[in-house]
Order: structure tokens, then C-alpha cells, then sequence
């Protein structure tokens, strides 16, 4: 007898082939079976209208035969080849590879600070041109294909006494864009997300890299990947090493969850001490870990999971409603420590089959190290006798709406809007993005994306407009 469990647990990829042909054996054995039982068994030899036997059509049924039995040999000799030559994890435990390989064309028309995925137009420069060298313009035109992405993940039954899940994603939009082309042309591979969880009946305990627990929600889209869309207009987004814990307090028969979170994260604040000499962050400074809380109301069919449906279905009816609290604190000048704070809500409802309503709002002080709050700014402008400006308060969110009218085509619009507190003296005082998107599959594995993004930045003496159209096209794995 052959040992099933075994054999599946060192041969996954090879039964993963058989299956892939199962219907072509299938046919092929019951032919060959049905064939030999009518000739050797059922059917007479065949003769002709005298009543002798006919070898011609005997020597045919034969051939048939034959070649039938060649083909089953040539199949499991293919089979035997690709189960020699896959690549396996040392584990031995299977593993799932996805990717979305993208190309985006983009025209900006104004100054910005990533001329390909715009997130707050610049101030306008104080000498906008040279008496030889002239103007080198505002509008910009190229192609990237460094918001493509990379991923892996697997699963496990019974770790613990819960499942575990894995995954790691990459893409390509590491480094920076200082120079001509740069990154555009050369892209850097850049770890984006890496999540480990041991899920159990109630409790979930997640280690990794992942956005904010109370801002773990982003627009769809394929113009902003590398940067999600509405960053620096109500969307934190960092991806942050941390620590979640996360229990189901209350479950309805219909389907209704409530639950709570906590984590505890990495404390990134994206300014450094005054007297820094080491490259450190001034959250690192301060020796205390950012910590997060949140409680959440889930329903419908989503509710055994967290995170929203994949962009290609954007799933049944349901939702969730959550409101969170963040603390951080950072040393910047001296021995004194800042306070990082917000308080915030967010929401994903499927407002009818295949209309979904997602969005985030906050009110908080630096969390610009939580991924663009303070419209990317951390304190104010240094006023006379101040070592260091005020810290910037800010009120902030973002709202989009996605339909998906056909199985192969999503659209949607949204919009996201920052305001610092002008007492705080910001250099950007308020950042408006809004923008339309269309998402096509027209046939597996294509995917084409179409996007127009309008956004406005508000300085003390005047406000900014940058369009940027965006056009992809790319394949998903």
C-alpha cells in the first residue's frame, strides 16, 4: 500500500500536476480499458462477407492500441520531468507566488514632489529662472515600471493549535529620484509588507511589517502602488515593523463581530534630534515603542477576516466600522519628549452587490512618521528664539467609492483632504487630492488601469494645482 499522507506531504507539486491533466488521463485510461474489453472479451474477431477473419481491420484495432499506450507513457514521463525540476522550500510545505508587473505611463503638469506618483504640489520656486538658461518648465512625461509587485505566501493547519498564514511582498520602488531617470530606469527592489499570523478560533497574533492598525485601509488603483493613493491627504500609510494581538469579543449568529486590537510598533517618526550625529530617528531617541488600540464592528460575509476584498472582486454584502487611538513620543532637541497622538475612525461598507464605500479619518499631532500626516510635515516654522517650531496639529481623511458593473472592470472616485492648524505655522497649510480610476481585465493575466488625479496645495501666499493622468498596463501572475 502506499502511504497517501506521505506521499502528498513530499510530492505536493507533483500531484498538483497529475490533477492539471487528470481529465486527459482519465479519457485516455477508459479508451484503452473500453478498447482492450471489447477486443479481447466482447467483440468477435472481425470477418468479412465470407466469414473470414479480418486482419487488416484486427492490425488496425491493434494500432489504436498501441498508440493510445504510447501517448499514457509520454504523459507520465513529462509528469516525471516537471516533478524533478520544481522548485520546492526547503519545508517542503507549499507555497503561493503572485505578482503584478506593471508599466504606468504618466503626464504631470506641474511641479511635484514625485514627478510619477505626485502626492502634494510644490511651492512655487523663488527664482524661477536664469538670465542664459531660461525656464526648464513644469510638465512632466515617462514611463515607470517600478510600481510592479512581488509576493509569496503559504498556510499551515494546526501550528499551535491555530492556522498560520505568511506572506512577504516586494516591488521595485526603492531608493530615490534625485537624479535624471534615476530609479525610473534602474528601479531597487524594496520590501513592502511581511506578515506572519497564528490565527485561532477568536485570536489572531500578528509579527511583521504592515500600515498602521488604525490605518490599515487604502484606495484601489494602479496609478499609486509604490505610494498608496490620498498619502498626505488623509491616508497613513507607512509599512512598520510591529506586534498586533487581535480577539473577537462578541460573535452574533448572524454574523456580526466585535472585537478589538492592539499593537505595538516601531517608534519611526521621520525627523531626527537637532544634535543627531548617528542617522537615528528621534522616535528611536526617545526609547519608548509607538503603541496602537482599536475596536471594530464587523458583519456579512467578511467578517471572518480583516483587510478588504481583492481589487478583482470586490466581494458580497458586509463591512466594517473601526475607531482606533495611536501614542508615540520622540526626542528632538534637549531631553525634553514630544507627544505623538490621533484618534480615528475608518470604515469599508458594500453599500449594494459590488458596490463598496471605503475611508479613513484622523485628528492628531506628528504622526507625519505614520506615513504623510501633517501634509508631510512634523513641526512648524521656526519662529526668533525657538530652537525647533511647533508641533503640527492636523484633521485629516479620504473617502473613494468602487463599483464593479462587470466581472472584468472596476471603477471608482474619492477624494482626500489635510488641514494643518494655521496656528502652528506649517510651510504647507492643507492638501486636496481627489481623483477618478478605472481598472479593465480584458483577458487572464492582463490588467489595464486608466487614472486622473487633480490635487491642490495650499502655501501662506498662494495654492498650487498639479493634474496627473496616468495610464497602465501590466500582467497579474
Amino acid at each position: 500500500m502506499i502511504d497517501i499522507a506521505h506521499w502528498w506531504d513530499h510530492r505536493s507539486h507533483w500531484w498538483l500536476c497529475v490533477t492539471r491533466r487528470l481529465p486527459a488521463l482519465m479519457l485516455l485510461a477508459l479508451c484503452l480499458d473500453g478498447t482492450r474489453a471489447r477486443a479481447q472479451e466482447r467483440v468477435p474477431p472481425p470477418r468479412d462477407s465470407a466469414g473470414v477473419v479480418d486482419t487488416a481491420a484486427r492490425d488496425s484495432l491493434a494500432a489504436r492500441l498501441a498508440r493510445a499506450e504510447a501517448a499514457i507513457e509520454l504523459l507520465r514521463r513529462q509528469l516525471a520531468v516537471e516533478a524533478s525540476t520544481v522548485v520546492r522550500t526547503r519545508s517542503r510545505l507549499q507555497v503561493e507566488l503572485s505578482a503584478r508587473i506593471l508599466t504606468n505611463a504618466f503626464l504631470t503638469t506641474n511641479r511635484v514632489n514625485t514627478v510619477d506618483v505626485p502626492q502634494f504640489a510644490l511651492a512655487s520656486p523663488s527664482n524661477p529662472q536664469t538670465p542664459v538658461g531660461g525656464t526648464a518648465g513644469v510638465r512632466a512625461l515617462g514611463l515607470s515600471v517600478r510600481q510592479s509587485r512581488v509576493g509569496a505566501a503559504m498556510s499551515v493547519d494546526s501550528v499551535l493549535g491555530g492556522t498560520f498564514e505568511g506572506d512577504v511582498e516586494l516591488d521595485f520602488f526603492g531608493g530615490v529620484s534625485a537624479g535624471p531617470g534615476d530609479r525610473r530606469l534602474f528601479p531597487e527592489p524594496r520590501m513592502r509588507t511581511a506578515r506572519a499570523r497564528v490565527r485561532w478560533a477568536r485570536t489572531t497574533v500578528f509579527v511583521g511589517s504592515e500600515t498602521p492598525l488604525i490605518s490599515d485601509l487604502n484606495p484601489i488603483g494602479l496609478a499609486a502602488v509604490g505610494v498608496p493613493g490620498f498619502v498626505t491627504a488623509g491616508n497613513l500609510w507607512n509599512w512598520l515593523p510591529q506586534v498586533r494581538v487581535s480577539h473577537d469579543v462578541l460573535r452574533y449568529a448572524n454574523g456580526v463581530r466585535v472585537g478589538v486590537q492592539g499593537a505595538v510598533l516601531t517608534p519611526f517618526t521621520n525627523v531626527q534630534h537637532l544634535a543627531e550625529t548617528d542617522a537615528v530617528d528621534a522616535g528611536e531617541r526617545a526609547t519608548r515603542p509607538y503603541v496602537e488600540a482599536r475596536a471594530h464592528v464587523r458583519w456579512g460575509a467578511g467578517g471572518e477576516q480583516t483587510g478588504a476584498p481583492s481589487d478583482a472582486n470586490l466581494g458580497d454584502a458586509g463591512g466594517e466600522i473601526g475607531v482606533g487611538m495611536h501614542r508615540g513620543w520622540l526626542r528632538v532637541a534637549g531631553d525634553s519628549i514630544s507627544r505623538s497622538a490621533a484618534l480615528s475612525i475608518d470604515a469599508r461598507i458594500m453599500l449594494a452587490p459590488r458596490v463598496e464605500l471605503r475611508g479613513e479619518a484622523y485628528r492628531g499631532v506628528l504622526v507625519r512618521g505614520l506615513g504623510g500626516g501633517g501634509v508631510a510635515q512634523s513641526f512648524g516654522r521656526v519662529q526668533a528664539g525657538e530652537l525647533i517650531g511647533r508641533p503640527l496639529h492636523d484633521t485629516a481623511g479620504w473617502m473613494q467609492i468602487n463599483v464593479q458593473a462587470h466581472p472584468t472592470t472596476v471603477t471608482g472616485a474619492g477624494c482626500g483632504h489635510d488641514a494643518v492648524d494655521a496656528v502652528d505655522l506649517p510651510v504647507r497649510e492643507a492638501n486636496t487630492a481627489c481623483a477618478v480610476h478605472l481598472m479593465w481585465r480584458p483577458a487572464q493575466p492582463l490588467i489595464m488601469g486608466l487614472e486622473f488625479r487633480t490635487i491642490r496645495t495650499k502655501y501662506a501666499d498662494r495654492t498650487n494645482r498639479v493634474n496627473h493622468l496616468n495610464l497602465s498596463f501590466g500582467f497579474e501572475l
